[in-house]
């Protein structure tokens, strides 16, 4: 299983971004082997998308919502309690709170592999980044 956190959602959503060719396949690598993914991420990749009609909207929520291979996790207290946590050993890092959601995600899950292109979770021990897009 791995995490595809917001922008690559974001990036295989929108054929629009320059980033979108260069990890089509990693996004659906991503669904063949399994994905994690929390709510609060789905919320970024909501938040992107909000100004488009209510049609496509639906349409390309539900193409993540309704993926088998998914399996969301709820923001608890426990994942909460570990992200408050790790926030000020990760802030100084570049990681802000939502980043450390996902780090307790991956942590109390045992995921060990993210796909993204933010660099600031290189810094993080113990995790793999899968980034495909050219630097």
């Amino acid at each position: 299983m791995i995490y595809v956190d917001s922008n690559y959602w974001i990036y295989w959503l929108d054929s629009r971004v320059p980033e979108h060719d260069s990890i089509a396949d990693t996004v659906e690598s991503a669904i063949n082997e399994g994905v994690a993914m929390s709510y609060v991420t789905l919320s970024e990749v909501a938040h992107y998308l909000r100004m488009l009609p209510k049609e496509e909207f639906v349409k390309l929520m539900s193409s993540i919502r309704n993926l088998s291979a998914v399996t969301f996790f709820d923001l608890d207290s426990r994942i909460a309690d570990l992200s408050l946590k790790m926030l000020p050993e990760y802030a100084p890092k570049g990681l802000g709170s939502r980043d450390c959601i996902i780090l307790a995600t991956m942590k109390l899950s045992g995921v060990k592999r993210i796909a993204t292109h933010d660099r600031a979770f290189r810094q993080v021990p113990d995790i793999e980044v899968v980034d495909t897009i050219a630097r």
